[in-house]
């Protein structure tokens, strides 16, 4: 699904999701996979922050 079609409740459940995966709520969390999650972050925060209608 292209960014442009997500809403802000899609980024914000992502968001959700990812700071769980890095606290570790969704298992042990290796480097790599914490690095992978971290720039996903940043990705989603930015989308949502670009995702005008809320």
């Amino acid at each position: 699904m292209p960014n442009d079609t997500k809403d802000s409740r899609y980024w914000n459940d992502e968001i959700a999701f990812l700071t769980a995966r890095l606290n570790g709520e969704h298992g042990d969390i290796d480097r790599d996979d914490r690095a992978a999650c971290e720039e996903a972050l940043k990705a989603a925060k930015t989308n949502l922050a670009g995702n005008h209608p809320r």
